[in-house]
């Protein structure tokens, strides 16, 4: 039986600042490719089981948003899976960032948009912080489906997956936000290695 493994305030604190500096990375990539400057919010993070993962998507669905997801699978040290979470308005803005015009989106652009982002700015903000805790990590290539029920998520999550991390942030053009959610869904061997590392960090400042 899986015994619960949590975040200290101290460690998310930590974590929270890893992410940041991992985030500017990513914002840097995404400048790149789209030739627009974006920022990220501070992002929120909170730790779930798989138990409060499902209650988490069910309150996200109470508002009866349809999301696009797209999942990365991760190996090495930190093994899990990468979930990328954005809801329609907020992919289709994006989409607009990418310079689709209105008659061009289609369901079909907007998973390939989201795939595009979710494949910078996952794959550079984990390989960030991979590096500033010292630990490996390869990935599989992504991929993208929509959702609109807590009955469309694979019960994987249940079984695979008994801590999760959600880091919740706001990627902000200038001319509009669009939202994102990256959720990280860790082994429970990867969970303990991030606690270790981020008192590591906190033991030496």
């Amino acid at each position: 039986m899986s015994i619960k493994i949590s975040l200290n305030e101290d460690e998310v604190d930590c974590l929270q600042e890893l992410m940041n500096i991992s985030y500017g990375e990513a914002t840097a990539a995404i400048a790149k490719v789209i030739h627009q400057y974006a920022t990220l919010d501070i992002p929120r993070i909170r730790t779930a089981t798989s138990a409060e993962f499902k209650e988490y998507f069910l309150e996200k669905f109470d508002n009866n948003n349809i999301y696009y997801v797209s999942n990365q699978q991760i190996d090495g040290t930190l093994s899990g899976e990468n979930m990328f979470i954005m809801d329609e308005n907020s992919v289709i803005n994006l989409a607009k960032e990418f310079g689709l015009e209105e008659d061009e989106i289609n369901e079909d652009e907007l998973k390939d948009v989201l795939l595009e982002i979710s494949n910078i700015l996952t794959s550079t903000t984990i390989s960030k912080l991979a590096s500033l805790i010292d630990a490996t990590i390869t990935f599989s290539p992504p991929s993208s489906k929509i959702i609109d029920s807590v009955d469309n998520l694979d019960n994987r999550y249940e079984t695979n997956y008994k801590h999760i991390i959600i880091i919740s942030t706001m990627i902000k053009f200038e001319k509009q936000n669009i939202e994102g959610e990256l959720l990280i869904m860790s082994k429970d061997d990867s969970f303990l290695y991030i606690k270790n590392a981020l008192n590591k960090i906190l033991e030496e400042y």
